[in-house]
């Protein structure tokens, strides 16, 4: 039995009883998630009214990269604090290479520098791992960013125990690297089947893996995303830049934006993973009928990333649907 076939209550103790239209959207939810063949999970909270939408909301589910933005967060409320500046040049250690993103496949020899603006920018448009774990260290590591989460935020329940080199030894079932080696050069001679991770399917020799894998909940995501647009814990200028860098992400178009309509506005993060997926972000309304903060996660999925891709689209698109229709 799959997580998506507990019994789901869209309406937590305390929140608004359900409308008509959110019971037919939850249930419209439900018959998409019966199709993934996976775990998923859905949270959808307008920021501007508190409406929500949401399907096990409460399973928890592996952050992947949408980790990223509490880093960013927290690296930006040391810019705040005048610790750091977004113009502080950083050398990129080559124990800190990965693989995937500009960084990693385009600068193959030591002596790398970049200033913290240039790390933020695509640890989360490109989903850089090499800039995500120059920015763990900057940020104090994993526990930092947790502690920041935690603490400052008041969010729990969202773990941040590893670095992206320790959770891409995992996705590509590698063993826990000595330190002075990278996991691009651990890669380099890999055969097709481990490099190609993302996009294995579930059999006898797949293990997920999720308790070695930060994890947290879509509902807890939404508290994080609600927590970045209301400017917590951090200055309104850093929000903004925040947000405006969101707005530029490349990776995995197909996912909520997918079968949205065309132009419709989406800052986000992706995230990917063995046997999972993830987008989460926000959503503008058309006609100035707000925003929607949108997470939506998958987990343990037997079908390939464009199956586990078409799911979020799909998702994405009702949850749009229904806040155009209520707002």
């Amino acid at each position: 039995m799959t997580e998506n076939s507990k019994t789901a209550s869209p309406v937590h103790p305390g929140r608004p009883a359900a409308t008509l239209a959110k019971l037919n959207a939850v249930a419209e939810l439900q018959r998409i998630i019966e199709y993934s063949r996976g775990s998923v999970g859905v949270s959808a909270l307008h920021v501007e009214t508190g409406e929500r939408l949401g399907l096990h909301e409460d399973c928890r589910f592996p952050l992947e990269s949408t980790i990223k933005i509490a880093i960013a967060m927290k690296v930006l409320a040391l810019v705040d604090a005048g610790e750091l500046a977004l113009s502080d040049w950083i050398e990129v250690q080559s124990s800190e290479m990965n693989s995937g993103g500009p960084l990693g496949e385009e600068f193959l020899h030591d002596g790398v520098a970049l200033s913290v603006m240039n790390l933020l920018e695509p640890m989360i448009t490109r989903s850089c791992n090499t800039s995500t774990d120059v920015m763990f260290r900057v940020a104090g590591g994993a526990e930092a960013v947790a502690d920041y989460v935690e603490t400052v935020l008041g969010i729990e329940g969202f773990e941040s125990r590893y670095t992206m080199r320790h959770a891409l030894c995992v996705l590509h079932d590698i063993a826990e690297l000595p330190f002075d080696v990278s996991e691009r050069d651990a890669l380099r001679n890999a055969s097709f089947d481990v490099i190609d991770a993302r996009n294995r399917m579930h059999g006898e020799k797949t293990d997920y893996r999720n308790d070695l894998r930060d994890q947290c909940t879509p509902y807890t995501m939404i508290e994080l995303l609600n927590a970045l647009w209301s400017g917590k814990g951090i200055t309104r200028a850093s929000r903004d830049l925040l947000l405006d860098i969101m707005s530029r992400t490349t990776t995995s178009p197909e996912r909520v934006k997918g079968r949205l309509p065309q132009g419709v506005p989406f800052a986000n993060k992706t995230g990917s993973g063995l046997g999972a997926a993830a987008d989460v972000g926000f959503l503008t309304l058309p006609d100035g009928r707000g925003t929607v903060a949108l997470a939506v996660y998958v987990k343990d999925s037997p079908e390939n990333m464009a199956y586990r891709n078409s799911i979020i689209a799909d998702v994405a698109r009702l949850a749009y649907d229904y806040f155009v229709l209520i707002s």
